[in-house]
């Protein structure tokens, strides 16, 4: 019998991953930023932008160093984003939560086993792509294919090598369907964004979606599976109402106070909406499936099969 863990343990988790995530955070940042532009992210080390001095082992931790320097480069003292520290912050907690999402699932029992690893190993693996394409997307209004066929061929193989890591219904027993599975939601991401590309283009006389959208979703589906790639397509846009909505709330609160805003919000490409959405599907996908997934594609499979 697998013995409930203590309330310690669960905190050195927690608090191990979120270290984890911060360090995975910054380097997301590097990548997110040199990727566009083809450089490397090894080389050179971080360093100012500006007066160009290496920043130091200390100056580089996660999150501490930032609030070290003062949020200002230490010999020209140009000001460092809060971006950096913030996308640390956010990894970090995504890394605890994915554990939150396992632990949480299985009845809070000892995770110390095969199969939380592999599945711990999967959602950390997708949320570290998902943040760097998302900044990316959001900065240049591009997903690079240095970011996106990685992000596949690393859900492809976890989920081959350690068939049990993806969720209920698309884990697998053994590696070949494993490999079936992340392919088969590869190619459900590609065709999604193809169909409405098309449909768009006829419709809009225009480009409905990237192809960016298309290797994101399809790095989606590497590491989740064909069903939940479905789901997350289609709860991405109520994601963009948010943002909608929110202007809406400030152009009325202007309208009634007489002022302008101080600057208009940005828009946002789909990428980062995809994922959004795929990360709540990542930590929410058993109560998605139980409550409501698995009776639309019942649907789905009766309306489409005829099949009773």
């Amino acid at each position: 019998m697998t013995p409930h863990f203590t309330p310690l343990l669960h905190v050195v988790f927690l608090l191990g991953l979120g270290w984890l995530g911060a360090v995975v955070g910054s380097f997301a940042n590097v990548c997110a930023y040199r990727l566009p532009f083809g450089k490397s992210v090894i080389w050179p080390a971080s360093h100012c932008p500006r007066c160009l001095t290496a920043i130091s082992g200390r100056d580089n931790l996660p999150i501490f160093g930032w609030l070290l320097l003062r949020a200002e480069c230490r010999r020209c003292g140009l000001p460092i984003p809060s971006r950096y520290v913030v996308m640390e912050m956010v990894t970090g907690c995504l890394f605890a939560l994915v554990h939150v999402s396992i632990v949480a699932e299985r009845g809070w029992k000892s995770p110390i086993d095969m199969i939380y690893t592999a599945r711990l190993l999967l959602g950390a693996s997708l949320v570290t792509f998902l943040i760097i394409a998302t900044v990316m997307d959001y900065d240049w209004m591009i997903i690079t294919d240095s970011v996106t066929v990685p992000g596949m061929i690393s859900g492809l193989l976890l989920g081959t090598l350690l068939p049990g890591s993806r969720p209920v219904p698309m884990s697998a027993d053994s590696m070949l369907d494993g490999f079936l599975v992340g392919f088969g939601g590869i190619v459900t991401g590609f065709a999604v964004v193809v169909i409405v590309r098309y449909v768009g283009g006829i419709i809009a006389g225009r480009e409905a979606m990237g192809l960016g959208d298309a290797t994101l979703l399809g790095v989606i589906g590497a590491h989740l599976g064909w069903k939940a790639t479905i789901i997350t397509f289609f709860m991405a846009p109520f994601f963009g109402l948010t943002l909608e909505f929110w202007k809406v709330v400030r152009r009325v609160r202007d309208l009634i106070t007489g002022r302008q805003s101080a600057q208009n919000i940005k828009e946002m490409p789909f990428g980062p909406y995809l994922s959004m959405a795929a990360i709540v599907t990542l930590l929410t996908w058993p109560l998605l499936w139980k409550f409501w997934a698995a009776e639309l594609f019942e649907a789905i499979r009766v309306v489409f099969l005829g099949l009773e």
